[in-house]
């Protein structure tokens, strides 16, 4: 009976309603809020005491000497200049080339009217490309190569007749040219004899006895491209010559430099523009001499497309060996100026500035602008600017 009433006794206690909770609820949240309302006023009231922020430091950079220019370069090479071969030819009573004489050597230059050497007792002589040679002349022989010959002969300082025939005036430069190089002109027969000019009177020259027969062998002539060229290679004294008869190579055109550059960089090298080559440390200061057609690349060369440009050299450059790799730089060698930071010029109405530190304090310096290059300006000299300056950068 005793646990009966205890139970329900419980029960009744359950029931007892808690609307007090919700009031001490709300309390407790009110007060959080207020605790944070006056720590955030307390923070802002401490930074509004902090001190100020620290002055922003002026960043400068030093005034330079250097170059300042937009440089183009290539990769190039040396090329060897084309190569002409002096060859003797078999004439008649002769058997097999032989070199009897080479007052020439390598180095040498090779011009109209000089001897290149003697093969089988016979020498060669140099004539100008606009002699054809194609004949033997003889006495009284006339035709475009005679009026040739006597045009070549003049220009030696032997003195030639008026007519365009080959008569005892020519015989005699003839005669005194071969005596020059130290042999005598070939002659059809031995038998000297007193003759006059063609077209003279029946008095014979004074005192120029001109032997029958002088004849012009056109296998004693040889001819080089463009009349001069420098002796790279000669045979040596008592050689026999090769079949082809080969007595000398010699140099027609002097070595180039050949570099590759695609279609914008070409425009940096007109012909006649100055270019500066570079080999190890050779420099050349040289010019484009030709610019090639747009050319298609050669992976396997590893060339890119683009065009060919050609550069000189000059004869007796120093340090550029054929097929020696080099590069070439557009223009001459830069040279310096003053030059600092571009963002360190400023413009006030079109009129350039940089502001100068000096004796601690800052002023305005008008510059003149030359040239701008990879973030660099180029600074005509002038008035209290010089290196070692401080200017304020932007």
């Amino acid at each position: 009976m005793q646990d009966s009433e205890t139970t329900q006794a419980g029960r009744a206690m359950r029931r007892v309603p808690r609307w007090w909770l919700i009031p001490a609820v709300l309390l407790v949240i009110l007060a959080g809020l207020c605790a944070a309302y006056w720590s955030g006023a307390s923070g802002v009231a401490s930074v509004g005491a902090s001190p100020a922020t620290p002055a922003v430091i002026p960043v400068s950079a030093t005034v330079e000497r250097r170059a300042v220019v937009k440089q183009v370069v290539l990769s190039g090479k040396v090329v060897a200049g084309a190569q002409f071969a002096i060859k003797a030819s078999l004439s008649e009573g002769v058997d097999r080339l032989v070199l009897t004489s080479a007052p020439k050597t390598v180095g040498s230059i090779l011009a109209p009217g000089e001897l290149v050497a003697a093969v089988s007792g016979r020498p060669l002589l140099v004539l100008p490309g606009g002699v054809p040679l194609y004949r033997d002349i003889e006495l009284g022989n006339s035709g475009p190569d005679v009026a040739a010959l006597h045009t070549a002969l003049a220009g030696f300082g032997y003195a030639i007749s008026s007519t365009d025939t080959f008569d005892t005036v020519t015989q005699r430069a003839l005669i005194d040219w071969y005596k020059a190089a130290g042999y005598e002109a070939p002659t059809a027969a031995p038998s000297p004899k007193t003759v006059k000019p063609a077209g003279a009177d029946s008095q014979p020259l004074p005192g120029k006895e001109v032997p029958d027969g002088v004849v012009f062998r056109w296998k004693e002539f040889v001819q080089i491209p463009g009349d001069t060229g420098t002796i790279t290679a000669m045979a040596g004294n008592g050689s026999v010559l090769a079949e082809d008869g080969t007595v000398a190579q010699v140099k027609i055109a002097d070595d180039s430099i050949v570099a590759r550059a695609d279609v914008v960089q070409s425009e940096s090298f007109p012909v006649g523009g100055a270019a500066t080559i570079r080999a190890g440390s050779a420099v050349l200061e040289t010019k484009v001499v030709h610019v090639s057609d747009f050319m298609e690349g050669d992976q396997s060369k590893n060339q890119i497309p683009g065009k060919d440009i050609t550069f000189e050299v000059p004869p007796g450059a120093q340090g550029f060996a054929e097929d020696q790799s080099v590069t070439v730089t557009a223009g001459t060698a830069a040279t310096e100026s003053l030059a600092i930071p571009l963002i360190a010029v400023r413009q006030e109405e079109g009129t350039p500035y940089v502001v100068l530190q000096k004796s601690g304090e800052w002023q305005r310096v008008k510059v003149k602008v030359v040239a701008q290059a990879d973030g660099w300006a180029a600074i005509a000299d002038v008035e209290g600017l010089e290196p070692g300056d401080e200017v304020k950068l932007q």
